[in-house]
């Protein structure tokens, strides 16, 4: 399961190294905007592929 770099850095950086939306927007130079929107799409995507491979382990 790979996410894209640009949702996994957010996520990272969110959980990992529990950074807020705004020194994540700082350090990438994006809009805090940005972030959060990434943060939610990662959230989602990350969220499909762990069910997508749950799906597949109960076949």
């Amino acid at each position: 399961m790979e996410l894209p770099v640009r949702y996994r850095e957010v996520l990272f950086f969110f959980y990992y190294e529990e950074r807020s939306i705004r020194e994540i927007a700082k350090f990438l130079k994006k809009k805090e905007s940005t972030i959060g929107s990434r943060l939610a799409k990662a959230r989602a995507l990350l969220k499909e592929k762990l069910e997508q491979e749950d799906a597949e382990n109960e076949r």
